[in-house]
């Protein structure tokens, strides 16, 4: 038995668009007030400008020509968390150093941070949207109808969470949206547009530089290129700033890189494994398998630019050993170009719900559940649901081939 919208009292209405429209716009004033106070609050928290923090520090240590690497992070394993070391190659601090020359404490500057990081996700989502012509297959999207994706992303927790501690994923957003642009272009621009972004996302942190691979498996010989080159040319240009030793120092970084003490916002595959594997040998399991769903998914049949650029982004997020909620912020593109593949919006909307997770203390030793468990549940249902499309498409093109 099916119910008809139309012929059904008092929910017939919901079938009439402007309805719809009425409905989703309350909802979505609600959950914006919702977050807006919860960000308010949340600046004047130990949390705000709590990663940004690191990055000014890092950049002021290099005006005053001091390591930007701890001594606990050269001599042996380190937690994430808990030190007072910088965790990212030396040309982020050197991006940071016009920030640090200002007499403003870090706390404020976190204000003009997080104020580009926001004005970088509206035009990523929009111009994602355009590229995409979602207005084409959405009739909610056509017109001013693009901007409920920006709601969406706006109303993101792990959005809210990046722009409190100001760390650097909205930007990241920015970064492959353009890189998506230049693939979209397919023409020798738009290889070097998209190298570049990749190259410049990957000198900001490591987990983009996945997608050099992806350019390899793909035969984008000219975007691999523009990648390295653009990695190499921005750490040759930072050398002035950071001087020869960071960039010595960074493999150490990397390699000793170990567990957190305090797990409650880990969220990496890696935490989850590494309290029956040990921390190297999860790193390894969750490595490895990672490279095998990314070459089932690009080598496969009928494989689908989009779900092979959405899923290497999903694998390079679960893949990192150091993954929190924040980190999350980069799914919003997996979810709108998923969302564009013709993944079904139901499930897409699951994935969404489940990454908002937050703290519950009230749940008491079960907070993990919340805290924790349904956001990772969330990006791997994203990742799956990509995997599940791509093998959708590879299964009809055996039948077309038959």
């Amino acid at each position: 038995m099916t119910l008809d919208l139309e012929h059904t009292y008092g929910l017939r209405l919901l079938a009439k668009p402007r309805v719809q429209r009425l409905v989703l716009g309350a909802v979505a004033t609600a959950v914006l007030l919702l977050r807006l106070g919860q960000f308010v609050y949340w600046t004047g928290q130990p949390q705000w400008a709590y990663d940004f923090s690191f990055y000014w520090t890092a950049a002021s240590n290099l005006l005053h020509g001091l390591p930007i690497y701890s001594a606990q992070q050269l001599a042996g394993p380190y937690a994430p968390q808990a030190q007072q070391g910088f965790l990212y190659p030396p040309a982020m601090a050197a991006l940071l150093v016009p920030f640090a020359a200002l007499p403003i404490d870090f706390h404020a500057l976190n204000w003009l941070w997080s104020g580009l990081g926001a004005a970088v996700l509206v035009w990523a989502v929009l111009a994602l949207a355009r590229v995409e012509r979602l207005d084409e297959r959405f009739e909610l999207l056509r017109g001013r109808g693009r901007w409920w994706l920006v709601v969406a992303a706006v109303a993101f927790p792990p959005v809210i969470d990046e722009l409190v501690v100001g760390n650097v994923h909205l930007f990241l957003v920015g970064l492959l949206v353009a890189a998506w642009i230049g693939i979209r272009r397919a023409d020798s621009r738009g290889d070097a547009m998209a190298g570049i972004a990749i190259g410049a996302a990957t000198i900001v942190k490591i987990f983009p530089g996945l997608l050099v691979l992806w350019f390899l498996l793909t035969r984008r010989w000219r975007a691999a290129a523009w990648s390295i080159v653009a990695v190499v040319g921005l750490a040759v240009l930072s050398l002035p700033v950071t001087g020869l030793q960071p960039w010595l120092d960074y493999p150490t970084v990397l390699a000793n890189l170990s567990l957190t003490p305090d797990a409650v916002d880990a969220l990496a595959p890696t935490f989850w494994l590494a309290p029956y594997l040990g921390f190297t040998i999860a790193r390894l399991v969750v490595t490895v398998a990672g490279l095998a769903i990314l070459a089932y998914v690009v080598l496969g049949r009928r494989s689908d630019d989009r779900i092979g650029f959405s899923t290497t982004i999903a694998l390079s997020v679960l893949m990192t050993p150091a993954l929190y909620t924040s980190y999350l912020t980069v799914l919003v593109v997996p979810l709108i170009l998923g969302l564009s593949a013709g993944i079904g919006l139901g499930w897409l909307g699951l994935s969404y719900l489940l990454l908002w997770g937050g703290q519950q203390d009230a749940l008491g030793d079960w907070s993990w559940v919340v805290r924790r468990a349904l956001p990772t549940l969330g990006a791997l249902l994203l990742l799956g649901l990509l995997v599940a499309e791509q093998d959708h498409r590879s299964v009809e093109g055996e039948i077309g081939a038959r």
